[in-house]
């Protein structure tokens, strides 16, 4: 069985804070939204409409630079979106690397909450 990434949630300290460096690194718009035990949420939303991960309000998880490192797709560009990362505050941690096989590239950075996250691109 194939199996594929259906829901993430990266921790915040403060979500307002978290929700514009995103905004600002991928250049879109988060849906806020608030979840009954969890409290407020700011929902990453695919083209097609359909919610894929989230930021979650302060509390409900910690922000950590150990754990479980997610990639999040970075279109066509890493390069862009780690210029994107710099500009929102963010801290590079692992510039931009050329995976073998042609499989495209990664790098890793560090939020504005202190999440350790990476990107991965083609180009």
């Amino acid at each position: 069985m194939q199996t594929q990434v259906n829901w993430f949630e990266i921790a915040t300290k403060d979500l307002p804070r978290a929700s514009r460096f995103y905004e600002t690194v991928f250049a879109t718009k988060l849906r806020q939204e608030k979840m009954c035990e969890e409290g407020p949420m700011a929902i990453f939303v695919r083209d097609d409409g359909q919610s894929i991960g989230c930021l979650t309000g302060p509390g409900w998880l910690e922000p950590s630079r150990q754990g479980t490192l997610i990639y999040l797709d970075a279109g066509p560009s890493i390069q862009v979106v780690l210029d994107r990362v710099r500009q929102a505050g963010g801290e590079i941690v692992m510039e931009r690397f050329q995976l073998p096989n042609d499989i495209g590239y990664i790098a890793q950075f560090i939020d504005s909450e202190g999440n350790r996250l990476a990107l991965h691109a083609m180009s």
